[in-house]
């Protein structure tokens, strides 16, 4: 019997939409995806274009699918540390990049929580 575990892998779950909340806050819009590990490998870097993915993560992954499984819309605020494709080791790229992409995120963070204040869900 072979098993056959990157089908358990895949699923396409939605996002709650708020364009209005991208486009006023000049936000990027993208498809998340996973993997299994930090580091980008060949079969990861493949399912990502394959899906029309533009960045991986895996815990990111893990939230959508619970808030699937509960019917709870999820939207995901986003910064990235590292470059997969930069010519540093991930680890190093991390650490560098850290405290500013933490500071953006922070910044971003308060953006999004008082735009969405007060607002019903279609108007975000």
């Amino acid at each position: 019997m072979q098993l056959v575990f990157d089908l358990y892998g895949v699923g396409c779950r939605k996002t709650f939409s708020t364009p209005n909340l991208a486009k006023e806050l000049n936000l990027k819009v993208g498809k998340l995806s996973t993997g299994d590990s930090l580091d980008m490998c060949a079969e990861d870097e493949a399912a990502i274009l394959a899906n029309d993915a533009t960045i991986k993560d895996m815990e990111g992954a893990a939230i959508a699918y619970v808030g699937h499984l509960l019917n709870v819309p999820v939207l995901f605020l986003k910064a990235v540390t590292d470059v997969v494709d930069g010519d540093k080791p991930t680890s190093e790229e991390f650490l560098q990049n850290l405290n500013a992409v933490t500071i953006a995120l922070d910044l971003a963070a308060t953006k999004v929580v008082d735009f969405i204040n007060g607002k019903s869900c279609s108007e975000l």
